[in-house]
């Protein structure tokens, strides 16, 4: 029976099968994966005690390579601060240390561990017992086999972790990684599609793979305006299109190519909110015009933004420093700000967020595998979800809206979309398997979402409005 497994670089769910071996690919980012020592198929062989040996000393360094991915994805999240506290707890390092090492990640620029930092990753990660068996002379032969299989597995593994550690770069390839698709990409142009699809049906779909009009190498956010025009951008490279209601290419303008894009929202009005290197900049949707940046310093707050969502009376609200709630007035100026752990009790890092026309926020916390509800006055109310691929789980959950019913929409990173009632109880899914990071919800309750897998952009109606 398959077991669920997490891929360490983009955190999309994997099965692992019994007898797989000691790697795995992942079919949304094509990483190999180092499965951990139990999802291995065990095998007997003559060597079986060098083997553990090797095992024992091979662990560490997998879980360190996972931290060290942990550690990127952090700083990839704006949040430096917990980067270096979790580089700390890996090594055991002071804190002028780690701060240099992250330092230089975000710069792109190799790290050295020293042998001390290895040894107390290792400790920590392995003390042994009173009862463990303690090796005999004569084995000098198969520690130095162990020893040589170890300084293999190092190189192996942190240049399967992206080249985080070793290689100057590496950290800016992670950041900038696109996710190559898992599925055949579809042909160009505009299609209507009548197919049933249980709770919504494909109503509209165009967009196939390439730099075209009308193409796609890595769009994963979406939004629509109040004159029905779709906004679609590319996660690295700057470029966004933008289409008319039906799907027909309009024009495309470019934000700054060198910034990942994180998040995007639009007005009725037609202006666009763009989410780059921790600033909001809004721009005139038809045009690209640059109309400048939104405010981001409130009292004790001056914070990197990730995520951004246009409220119904036309104030936003975004997420900075991972787990403060920003609200954001239509005159642009910072109205309240909340602070997601304080008020949870948990030690959160939020990923999207959405709100409903009652005011109720929900957001993501993308490492818990749940969705957290505030009310309008950010008192928190419940949270929903939790890990797992059962009704009402999420194994990967990303994108989130909510339609003039007050319904939850949360895009679950390969399993689709999965939909809740506004307090959290699960009542349907569509669109399986397909890999969507953003969704964007119009008045009629029509869902447009970005499928990054097949490289097209996705018109739901549902089938009970």
């Amino acid at each position: 029976m398959p077991t669920s497994f997490k891929c360490p670089m983009c955190a999309a769910p994997l099965d692992v099968k019994p007898g797989s071996g000691v790697t795995v690919r992942c079919p949304y980012c094509e990483n190999t994966v180092i499965l951990p020592e139990e999802l291995r198929g065990g095998r007997g062989t003559a060597n079986q005690g060098v083997g553990q040996s090797a095992g024992a000393s091979f662990g560490p360094m997998i879980d360190q390579a996972l931290k060290m991915a942990e550690v990127a994805q952090l700083l990839r999240a704006g949040n430096k601060i917990a980067a270096i506290k979790l580089y700390r707890e890996t090594f055991g390092v002071g804190l002028q240390e780690a701060k240099n090492a992250i330092e230089k990640i975000e710069r792109g620029e190799p790290i050295t561990l020293t042998q001390a930092s290895m040894e107390t990753a290792h400790a920590q990660h392995h003390r042994p017992s009173l009862a463990q068996p303690q090796l005999m002379p004569g084995v000098n032969q198969k520690k130095s086999y162990a020893g040589r299989c170890l300084i293999i597995s190092i190189v192996l593994i942190f240049a399967l972790a992206g080249g985080v550690i070793l290689f100057a770069g590496g950290a800016a390839y992670f950041f900038s990684r696109p996710i190559p698709s898992g599925a055949p990409a579809g042909k160009g142009g505009a299609t209507d599609k009548s197919a049933p699809n249980g709770y919504a049906n494909v109503a509209l779909e165009f967009g196939s793979e390439g730099i075209g009009a009308g193409q796609f190498k890595d769009a994963r956010s979406i939004a629509v305006d109040g004159e029905g025009r779709i906004y679609t951008a590319e996660y690295i490279g700057g470029r966004l299109q933008v289409f008319d209601a039906q799907g027909k290419f309009l024009t495309q303008w470019m934000v700054d190519p060198k910034r990942a894009l994180s998040g995007m929202a639009a007005d009725r009005q037609g202006t666009v909110y763009i989410v780059q290197g921790g600033i909001i900049t809004r721009y005139k949707g038809a045009t690209g015009e640059r109309l400048g940046e939104l405010e981001s310093r409130g009292p004790g707050f001056n914070q990197n933004y990730s995520s951004v969502f246009v409220a119904l009376d036309g104030s936003l609200y975004a997420i900075a420093a991972n787990y403060n709630i920003v609200h954001i007035g239509t005159d642009g100026r910072i109205k309240t700000i909340i602070d997601a752990r304080e008020k949870t009790g948990e030690q959160l890092n939020l990923d999207g967020l959405a709100v409903s026309g009652s005011g109720h926020i929900y957001v993501i916390a993308r490492s818990e595998e749940s969705v957290f509800k505030f009310g309008p006055d950010g008192k928190f109310i419940n949270r929903f979800g939790g890990e797992g691929t059962g009704a009402g789980q999420l194994r990967s959950p990303d994108g989130i809206g909510v339609d003039g019913q007050g319904r939850v929409y949360v895009c679950d990173v390969g399993r689709g979309i999965q939909v809740f009632d506004s307090n959290g109880r699960f009542l349907d899914s569509f669109a399986p398997g397909e890999v969507i990071f953003e969704i964007a919800i119009n008045d009629r309750n029509e869902i447009f979402a970005s499928q990054r897998n097949q490289h097209k952009i996705v018109k739901y109606v549902l089938v009970k409005p």
